[in-house]
């Protein structure tokens, strides 16, 4: 296929840096970035507005069962992970902003339809499950091309930045997200919170569609080949197998809490949709603590160490949340979520950049492909989650993540010097190492 896309122009390169440039994160400086960061603060809400809440939120009042959320979960998250890779080779071998547009506008359509379902009052449990499939089959499409796109957007040097800005948008909206299907559920009803969704990916789609980007060669060769190349780079280099192993471990295991919240509203803490949604915004806030952290490390500052040291946090604080909440503590609860989400956006935020960082050009798509397939374990982290809380309780489901995710941490601290040595501002000769 070849690329239409033209070379980047002026609006798209570092301005002359004075005035509020000066103040400005360096991947802010390019026009198109801000563009493209613009369209993602949009989409991203009506995302976790969807199926971070809005879709568990009408399964649980559709059958009232927490296993039930199990099946949701393995409906959006399969047909993710088989086919995340297939969307990272093609990443690599078509124009990846297409795909995300496509992918978004069909969701879109997907939940506009789901919505009518609900309005006209014929909705089942199977509509749900197909449209979830749906979705998580196009977000293996979505996911790794959109990772494709920083190094298109912003020269090298600021890709780590624009990582972390991108993570920020998401954090941003763990706050206003959740918070607002929460009070739209609550005020209006829960179509209107499904149709606002619907609406974000349809501007997310048009802005992806008309984003500007430096132009670059697709991959050569067959898919098959292709394939293989980008699972034997990943192989053969641990430290990115290290960090897909806790992102992995936080997909599975610590964002059970945030997928048994309908759970812990009607059974645990006895509170409704929109407190439920402050409460998960009370996770953003301390994520976007977080962000900002790993985005300003600099020179020898002990990344890795870092990364590990959040992750231990992390579970530490998921073992509290799940004794505060066994008591039915609303308030200290909120606090502990904060921890929680400064803890989970500092070693997450902090690996994915790292990967963005080192990762040849030539196979990000696909590299990126393997990763998403850890984020897209996310939702089928409701599978386990799900039947563990419904015979043992929400509070120990996340107890039991939050455990696993300390032992993991632990487990990589004393088995790699990579993940030790590893520094804000890596030497020639770490970067080298990862460059074929």
């Amino acid at each position: 296929m070849v690329l239409d896309t033209p070379a980047l122009d002026a609006s798209a390169l570092p301005p002359p840096v004075h005035g509020i440039s000066r103040i400005l994160p360096s991947s802010m400086r390019y026009g198109h970035f801000r563009f493209y960061w613009l369209g993602l603060l949009v989409g991203v809400t009506g995302h976790q507005m969807l199926l971070n809440f809005t879709l568990g939120w009408l399964m649980f009042q559709l059958t009232g069962e927490e296993r039930d959320l199990a099946f949701l979960g393995i409906a959006i998250a399969l047909p993710a992970i088989c086919l995340n890779v297939v969307g990272g080779t093609l990443a690599d071998r078509l124009e990846p902003k297409y795909m995300v547009a496509a992918a978004q506008s069909t969701s879109a359509t997907v939940v506009v339809g789901l919505a009518f379902l609900v309005m006209t009052g014929r909705i089942e449990v199977w509509h749900l499950l197909v449209a979830a499939i749906t979705i998580g089959a196009l977000q293996a499409f979505d996911q790794p091309s959109r990772a494709s796109l920083f190094p298109r957007l912003v020269e090298r040097e600021h890709i780590v930045n624009a990582v972390a800005m991108s993570e920020l948008v998401w954090n941003v909206v763990r706050i206003s997200g959740p918070t607002l299907a929460g009070v739209l559920i609550d005020q209006v009803s829960i179509q209107a919170s499904m149709l606002f969704s619907a609406g974000t990916f349809y501007i997310m789609g048009t802005v992806m569609a008309f984003l500007r980007l430096r132009p670059r060669s697709p991959a050569p060769g067959n898919v098959l080949k292709q394939l293989r190349e980008g699972l034997r780079y990943i192989k053969e280099h641990e430290l990115f197998s290290l960090i897909m192993l806790l992102t992995f471990c936080n997909s599975m295991f610590g964002m059970t809490y945030i997928h048994l919240m309908p759970s812990f509203a009607k059974e645990v803490l006895e509170v409704g949709a929109d407190k439920i949604g402050v409460l998960l915004g009370a996770s953003g806030g301390g994520a976007i603590l977080g962000t900002v952290t790993i985005a300003n490390l600099r020179g020898h500052h002990p990344k890795g160490l870092m990364i590990l040291g959040a992750a231990m946090v992390y579970g530490t604080a998921l073992l509290l949340f799940a004794a505060a909440t066994s008591q039915g503590w609303y308030w200290p609860s909120m606090g502990i979520l904060f921890i929680v989400g400064m803890a989970n956006s500092t070693y997450l935020v902090g690996g994915m950049s790292t990967i963005q960082h080192l990762v040849p050009d030539r196979l990000r798509g696909r590299v990126m492909g393997v990763f998403a397939i850890t984020w897209s374990l996310g939702p089928f982290g409701m599978v386990q989650g799900g039947f563990i809380a419904q015979y043992y309780g929400a509070p120990v489901a996340v107890a039991l993540g939050g455990g696993i995710i300390v032992i993991v941490a632990i487990f990589i601290l004393l088995r790699s010097s990579n993940m030790r040595a590893l520094r804000a501002e890596m030497s020639e000769d770490f970067q080298a190492a990862y460059a074929e």
